[in-house]
């Protein structure tokens, strides 16, 4: 830019003028203009390549169809097992309720334990029996700090997560997390038993449960 500005200019021995130096800018942008533009998509291309991220969507999304199968078989689960009226709440990945159902004879308080233990399960990644054990036994993942993990995530969450079993991860067929289900009326052994007997009877996955 500079030698196309000076050297017309110089040569004339007159003042510079506007529209001179608009013209002379004009022309130099159309020289250089395609070298900047193709220098550009030249990085461009290879930050493409060194910085690309890996993300997986989810092959699977929980359907409401999906989540009223979930709790209508925990249900007959639980009546099969003569277990207590209980209390079944389906969340989607992102902690929100897509369908929930507390049985006649429930205790009110039911529908929120239910829904602290689907939250927890979404919370940490884990089902619900995972995060007790794993607060329970110093020789777990958490070691001897396993209780003060158990406490810190449940006071982090605002009480919003209840470790105990009873929550379960919902997962596509490809392992990955889409929800989660949790229920409460019975013990936490029964109320697990249930929620697992729901997720089975869609053809979707959750991790095993040991006792």
């Amino acid at each position: 830019i500079q030698s196309r500005l000076h050297t017309p200019l110089a040569a004339s021995g007159t003042m510079l003028r506007v529209p001179a130096i608009r013209n002379a800018l004009k022309s130099s942008v159309r020289a250089i203009g395609p070298r900047l533009g193709a220098a550009a998509v030249g990085n461009c291309q290879r930050r493409s390549k060194t910085a690309s991220v890996a993300f997986t969507q989810p092959t699977e999304k929980l359907t409401l169809h999906a989540a009223d199968t979930i709790i209508d078989r925990a249900i007959v689960k639980g009546k099969e097992m003569g277990l207590k009226p209980l209390a079944v709440v389906v969340l989607d990945a992102g902690g929100c309720v897509i369908s929930a159902r507390r049985q006649d004879g429930a205790s009110f308080m039911r529908f929120d334990v239910a829904m602290a233990k689907a939250y927890g399960c979404l919370a940490l990644g884990l089902n619900m029996r995972a995060l007790r054990d794993g607060g329970a036994n110093p020789e777990g993942p958490w070691g001897t700090w396993g209780p003060q993990f158990v406490n810190s995530a449940v006071t982090i969450s605002h009480g919003r997560i209840a470790p105990v079993p009873g929550g379960i991860l919902i997962k596509s067929t490809d392992g990955q997390n889409i929800g989660a289900v949790g229920v409460s009326g019975d013990s936490s052994d029964n109320d697990e038993t249930a929620a697992m007997a729901g997720v089975q009877a869609t053809g979707l996955a959750s991790d095993p449960c040991y006792k």
